[in-house]
């Protein structure tokens, strides 16, 4: 586990309201209609995509808010971009298959915890490498927020 400050981040994206039972619904769908409308609009990806969890508490039945989008410069105003404020956070690396990462957020949780942290409700996941054919090779930053 790393601690770690991001600086403020404008993303391209859509938000929606989803629970742990149907996300997987919006998994390669959602983020391929987000760049298709980036490059309708010749708007540039500057980083892999994230995706931002507000409200889910590891219920499969708990509805939360979520934010898919690429990081891109705010060259123009478009109600697609959002900015995400500075975000303090617990970061650690999961390498291989999703279906995995119940067993990484409990641990990243279990040092948040241990090490006098609070959690603010807000995660995201960084997807610096998606692979749908060979799941090993995915490797996905999970990012707890802490203050």
């Amino acid at each position: 586990m790393e601690i770690k400050n991001v600086k403020q981040t404008n993303v391209f994206g859509k938000e929606i309201k989803t629970s742990l039972k149907t996300i997987w619904n919006h998994v390669q769908v959602l983020p391929n209609d987000i760049m298709n409308e980036m490059v309708q609009k010749n708007v540039n990806a500057q980083g892999p995509q994230i995706w931002i969890y507000r409200g889910a508490d590891g219920n499969p039945e708990t509805v939360f808010d979520l934010l898919i989008g690429f990081p891109v410069e705010n060259n123009n105003v478009d109600s697609s971009i959002n900015t995400l404020p500075d975000f303090k956070c617990a970061s650690i690396i999961h390498k291989g298959d999703w279906s995995t990462f119940n067993e990484t957020y409990c641990l990243v949780i279990g040092e948040v915890m241990k090490n006098g942290y609070h959690m603010t409700g807000e995660c995201r996941e960084v997807y610096h490498t998606v692979d749908f054919e060979n799941v090993e090779n995915n490797i996905t930053e999970i990012q707890i927020g802490i203050r």
